[in-house]
């Protein structure tokens, strides 16, 4: 059995049903959770996350198997803006998730200052400070680590607005090594720059991708491969991806409206089985069940069943957001070419955190008969919750007065979506993996496994790969089209 019916519950019983096991799913809301995709001015746009990432496999390898990695497409738009003191400034080239490794471009872009730049210059040759993840022995948080690395404008200007956008977060408290294990890294390589530490990263990188494309016809004429893409979804959005695994898996029971109130394990003759509580008064007997449900939802129901699981998992925070799309003419709006979006540091004062220009990211969301423009627009995070004392007229005027300082209002949208999504984005703080270990080590040759973003990561990718690995835990295994010759 599987609680939740988002795409880490949809995975775990789409895997399941491949190796032959009988699988009921317990949604109490919409299927797919937080992937969703709904029509605004005529066209498939999503409600929330918009693409997956490509530099790691588990998302593209499970589109793979559902045939629909030929529906696939890549952003048309890379760079990004920033918003700050009234101007949108373009991001710099050569970061790693917003660390600098190209301090003329850092420069150049105006983000910070010039005694800024110099501060960040300074990581060159300060040694490990107490801060540093060597020196503390344990994980660490990014905010106070980076700003001793880096110093407070780039914290501000340009690693805070890229994590706390991705993670709806305060990089303050957030974990390093599970939020971007590739800067812990690279903190941890026993050069205490983190700068060139972060350049060498990149170094390799490119060089395992010009060998990997040596013998294409880039380098066969002398000339660069063009860079491959970083992020890719499905032509008509990622409820695709919903809709491919329901559509895949008919013999599994998806019971939608209902919740599951409380998880029983019970002892049998020569076996463990669970005993799961129904809101309508049902009960089901079963031999395992995956909850894949938020980890403030998770904790209470697991609290007989597995109580260290339950303890540790009713710790992790959650942050809220809105998504405020809306559609306009294009005479309404400031030139939102050239760019996939703009991000909004904290330090501005805006209730936005970030503009996602959709209809110049997305090729396939522009309209040649309308000519206009859809913005995507990221309203909340860790430490501002604002929006949600206001209804939805009050939000769309406080985001409309944020849009016209970013890019230019002169014209009411011609269509809008307003999605709350509340305790959506959990927040892992100094020390998560170790106690996401504890929950797998309380969960160890039980018949209760535990899947979602409130492990390991809080993207497509992760959520997949958690459902798999808590398949494969309980012992099952699943065929691929790979391993067909598919």
């Amino acid at each position: 059995m599987v609680v939740g019916g988002g795409i880490t519950g949809l995975t775990a019983a789409y895997r399941l049903s491949q190796g032959g096991v009988h699988v009921t799913v317990i949604e109490p809301d919409r299927l797919g959770g937080k992937l969703q995709t709904s029509v605004v001015a005529g066209r498939p746009v999503d409600e929330t996350a918009d693409a997956f990432l490509l530099r790691v496999p588990w998302a593209l390898a499970l589109c793979h198997d559902l045939e629909v990695d030929g529906e696939l497409i890549s952003p048309a738009e890379r760079t990004a803006h920033l918003f700050l003191d009234g101007v949108r400034k373009p991001l710099p080239g050569g970061h790693v998730m917003g660390v600098p490794t190209d301090l003329d471009a850092l420069a150049a872009s105006g983000i910070v200052s010039a005694a800024g730049v110099e501060r960040a210059r300074a990581d060159l040759t300060l040694p490990p400070g107490p801060a540093d993840p060597q020196v503390a022995g344990d994980d660490v948080a990014v905010g106070p680590y980076l700003r001793s690395r880096l110093g407070d404008e780039v914290v501000d200007h340009l690693i805070d607005p890229l994590l706390g956008g991705i993670n709806a977060g305060d990089t303050a408290g957030m974990s390093l090594a599970a939020v971007v294990p590739q800067l812990d890294a690279a903190a941890r390589s026993g050069d205490p720059s983190l700068i060139r530490s972060c350049l060498a990263q990149r170094q390799r990188v490119t060089a395992a991708a010009a060998a990997a494309g040596a013998g294409d016809v880039g380098s066969a004429v002398g000339q660069a491969a063009p860079e491959p893409p970083i992020f890719a979804t499905p032509i008509g959005g990622m409820a695709r991806l919903i809709d491919a695994l329901v559509a895949l898996m008919p013999g599994v029971d998806i019971r939608e409206g209902r919740r599951v109130d409380a998880i029983e394990r019970r002892s049998a003759p020569g076996t463990e089985r669970v005993l799961v509580a129904l809101d309508d008064g049902s009960t089901l007997d079963v031999d395992a069940v995956i909850v894949t449900c938020p980890a403030h939802a998770a904790g209470p129901l697991l609290a007989e069943a597995a109580p260290d699981a339950s303890s540790i998992l009713s710790t992790i925070d959650h942050s809220s957001i809105a998504m405020v799309t809306m559609a306009f003419e294009r005479s309404s709006l400031g030139d939102t070419s050239g760019a996939s979006g703009c991000l909004v540091p904290r330090d501005q004062g805006m209730l936005v955190t970030a503009v996602s220009y959709a209809t110049s990211k997305w090729a396939q969301l522009r309209d040649p008969v309308r000519d206009d423009v859809i913005l995507r627009t990221s309203v909340g995070r860790s430490g501002d919750v604002r929006f949600a004392d206001l209804d939805d007229h009050q939000l769309t005027e406080q985001v409309l007065a944020d849009l016209d300082r970013i890019v230019g209002v002169t014209g009411a949208p011609t269509d809008l979506r307003i999605g709350r999504w509340l305790r959506s984005f959990p927040q892992y703080a100094p020390g998560h993996l170790d106690r996401m270990d504890q929950v797998d080590a309380s969960l160890a040759g039980a018949p209760i496994a535990v899947a979602g973003m409130f492990l390991r990561g809080v993207g497509v990718p992760a959520c997949i790969r958690s459902a798999e690995e808590a398949v494969a835990g309980l012992g099952v295994t699943w065929p691929t089209r790979r391993a067909l010759g598919g």
